[in-house]
C-alpha cells in the first residue's frame, strides 16, 4: 500500500484501491485457467492497471508533499501575522510604536531567513541532482611544422 494512503486508511480512496488490488490478484491467480487469446488481453489489461497504479502513487505522493509544504508555509505565515497583530494591539504611545517597529523588523527578518533557507535547500537539491557532463575529449592532432 502506498505510504501516503496509509494516513487516510478507511477513506473511499483506500477502499477502492484495496478492492482494485484484490481484483487484480484474483485475475493473476486465474490467468492459467483462461484461454490463450483472452489471457493475452487480460494480461495486457493487468499490466496497464499496474502501470496506472504506479503512476497514481507518484502523483499522490507529489500532491501530498506539495500540500504539506503549502500547509507548513501557511502555518508559518499565520504565526508571524499573529505576532504582528499582538504588537499592533499593544501600540498606544510613542514607546510602543518603537516596540512595534522592532517586532516588525524581527518578523521581516524571520520571513527573509526562512525564504533564504528554502532557496538554499532548493539549490542544494538541484546541485545534488546535477551531474556535470564530462569534458569533451578532443583527440590530439599532430602538429605540422612548416619550415620556410
Amino acid at each position: 500500500m502506498n505510504k501516503t494512503l496509509e494516513t487516510i486508511r478507511g477513506s473511499w480512496i483506500t477502499r477502492d484501491r484495496e478492492a482494485a488490488e484484490a481484483n487484480r490478484e484474483v485475475l493473476h491467480n486465474l490467468l492459467d485457467q483462461i484461454p490463450a487469446g483472452v489471457r493475452e488481453k487480460v494480461g495486457s489489461v493487468l499490466d496497464w492497471a499496474e502501470r496506472t497504479e504506479a503512476w497514481s502513487d507518484i502523483i499522490i505522493d507529489g500532491a501530498c508533499q506539495d500540500s504539506d509544504r503549502r500547509m507548513n508555509e501557511i502555518m508559518f505565515l499565520e504565526a508571524q501575522i499573529k505576532v504582528l497583530i499582538q504588537a499592533v494591539r499593544q501600540t498606544k504611545d510613542v514607546d510602543s510604536i518603537r516596540t512595534l517597529r522592532t517586532v516588525t523588523r524581527e518578523t521581516i527578518e524571520r520571513m527573509g531567513e526562512r525564504k533564504r533557507q528554502k532557496e538554499l535547500n532548493r539549490m542544494q537539491k538541484e546541485e545534488a541532482a546535477f551531474i556535470p557532463p564530462d569534458p569533451p575529449s578532443i583527440p590530439c592532432l599532430p602538429q605540422k611544422l612548416y619550415h620556410f
